[in-house]
């Protein structure tokens, strides 16, 4: 019985370590000056305002409410890293005669993200606004530019952090800390914008390109650049990088019944490249019905430390439209073992769109 209770308290000790260390990684990250990237949705343009605020409005319809959550890294994790987004956007057609074809659109978006086991999280609430210029008679072609305001909140919880002058010397860390923490909870501005362009050239075919400028203020993210002591502010800082990104596809019929969809999304943050390319294939087994089944895949190629590119992970896509209402399913499956878990390394993404006085399908975002 004596054997067991020692072990017991070995396993206690174990993990204590375990979380002392884990601990010390995050102020790590807290501590030293790092530049920071963005997280991203695989399914991208099912957040189309996120993407680029001149997709702001880019439908046949009156309204569109959207909303995506992304799981990843389950399996290495003791919490995995999610992250939720969700927007709103009105269009308003133009109905003086000198911006015939014209609309006008306002938006605003919500995400949250959460990362590691003591809730680092990144709430955002960004208000946007675009212009669609129709640029023929006909309304097939479409140049749209937007602006997007945003305001960021990040917090951390520091009741589960542990450091190592809170070791009791048995089996717990149950001491005071002297650690001098900055403030767990700062906010801070930022401004993106974008352009959009799209020709509906024939029934049932598009092209459309667009590209985005995000973090035009390069705001810093560090906690202890926002920490009200000015030798904390001192020691370190974390600006984000500007990001560009560009995004395009096509719409290709290829019978009564089937289109297919290439697409690709490329940006490119400070160091950090990445690129998404592929396909959709889009079904629609009666064309009365307004019913249509979307299945797809891509491949995502990032730029790794050593400035080499290679292959990150692998993405398969299941939608279907029924006219009004996008549902999407997918899973990024990891192509590089980044830890020794060989499960639960990829990410999972729902997402779904609903779209109010909906007309059709020629609007300047395509699904998913």
């Amino acid at each position: 019985m004596r054997l067991d209770v020692l072990d017991l308290m070995r396993m206690d000790t174990s993990r204590s370590l375990i979380r002392l260390i884990g601990s010390f990684c995050f102020v790590l990250i807290l501590i030293f000056e790092a530049r920071s990237q963005d997280g991203h949705f695989s399914q991208f343009y099912a957040a189309p305002v996120q993407l680029n605020p001149a997709l702001t409005g880019g439908y046949d319809g009156k309204y569109r409410i959207s909303a995506v959550y992304r799981d990843q890294w389950r399996g290495p994790l003791e919490k995995p890293i999610t992250t939720i987004g969700a927007a709103l956007d009105l269009r308003f057609e133009m109905t003086s005669s000198a911006f015939d074809g014209d609309a006008a659109a306002v938006g605003l978006q919500f995400s949250s993200d959460q990362a590691g086991p003591f809730d680092l999280s990144t709430n955002t609430i960004a208000l946007s606004g675009a212009f669609h210029k129709s640029l023929d008679r006909s309304n097939k072609q479409v140049l749209s530019a937007g602006l997007q305001l945003i305001t960021v909140q990040r917090n951390v919880l520091y009741e589960d952090l542990y450091f190592q002058d809170q070791f009791d010397g048995l089996n717990s860390f149950n001491q005071a800390t002297s650690e001098d923490l900055p403030d767990n909870n700062f906010t801070y501005g930022d401004i993106a914008v974008g352009i959009n362009y799209v020709n509906n050239y024939a029934p049932r075919s598009s092209f459309f390109l667009g590209g985005a400028f995000h973090h035009i203020l390069e705001p810093d993210v560090s906690f202890y650049s926002h920490d009200g002591d000015e030798r904390q502010q001192a020691l370190s800082s974390s600006a984000l990088f500007r990001k560009y990104s560009l995004h395009g596809g096509l719409i290709i019929p290829t019978n009564d019944n089937m289109s297919l969809s290439p697409r690709l999304f490329a940006a490119k943050q400070g160091p950090h490249f990445e690129l998404s390319i592929g396909n959709n294939f889009i079904i629609e087994p009666n064309q009365t019905d307004e019913t249509k089944f979307h299945l797809g895949g891509w491949v995502r190629i990032v730029q790794d430390f050593d400035d080499s590119f290679s292959p990150d992970a692998l993405g398969l896509m299941a939608g279907i439209s029924l006219q009004e209402l996008l549902i999407g399913l997918s899973y990024d499956f990891n192509l590089r073992d980044l830890v020794d878990f060989r499960t639960g390394q990829g990410a999972l993404e729902v997402s779904i769109s609903y779209f109010g006085n909906y007309d059709s399908d020629e609007g300047i975002c395509p699904s998913f």
